[in-house]
């Protein structure tokens, strides 16, 4: 289990209003987006056969007490521990999401290295990058759609299909409903798909 930091914020988005007002524009008739929210995603993985519990106070701490990842007069945070975060993630109310990360490996090495010179935590394996993008959506019937915005918004294929995922660059999975964390844990851990699997 890993802990895991969620920051968004707290001001105008412009590359979610951007992809708001552009993804808009692709739908067909009777479909509607209301609000595309982003976050960031920082995955804290202990050290092999380590846990999460030796070094979540003292990165709690670093959350809470330094600007080293959230600058409070913009962004807005979710710190949740191994053990805070429970066994699913669930999106915000009426909302599901797109969660995508680079097709290299996504650890930030340099991140650590600094985060470790000035917040010493021994047991800290990687810390590991993504993001979500929440979509709220409607189709003809109500219903939030989500398998024909994924389709229309997703990965990028031509100019009328895909949006906010780069599949030459990334690689994406979808977020509806309650997400076992350990699927996430290994979608953000394990090597990408060869491109031609995944598109």
């Amino acid at each position: 289990m890993s802990a895991v930091l969620l920051v968004g914020l707290k001001i105008t988005d412009l590359s979610a209003w951007t992809a708001l007002e552009t993804g808009r524009r692709l739908l067909e008739p009777g479909h509607t987006l209301s609000r595309i929210a982003r976050e960031q995603l920082l995955l804290f993985e202990p050290e092999p056969g380590g846990k999460a519990e030796t070094f979540e106070r003292t990165l709690g701490e670093a959350v809470r007490q330094s600007n080293f990842f959230v600058n409070p007069n913009k962004e807005r945070y979710r710190f949740l521990t191994s053990s805070e975060r429970g066994e699913s993630w669930s999106p915000p109310d009426s909302a599901w999401g797109i969660l995508s990360r680079v097709r290299e490996d996504t650890r930030d090495d340099g991140l650590k290295a600094r985060l470790l010179r000035e917040h010493p935590m021994p047991g800290l394996g990687a810390i590991r990058r993504a993001k979500v993008w929440w979509l709220w959506s409607r189709g003809p019937d109500g219903t939030p759609a989500a398998p024909y915005f994924r389709e229309t918004l997703g990965e990028l294929r031509d100019q009328r299909h895909g949006l906010l995922v780069n599949p030459h660059a990334e690689t994406a999975m979808l977020l509806h409903g309650a997400t076992p964390w350990s699927r996430v844990d290994r979608f953000l851990i394990q090597p990408a798909p060869a491109l031609r699997a995944a598109a």
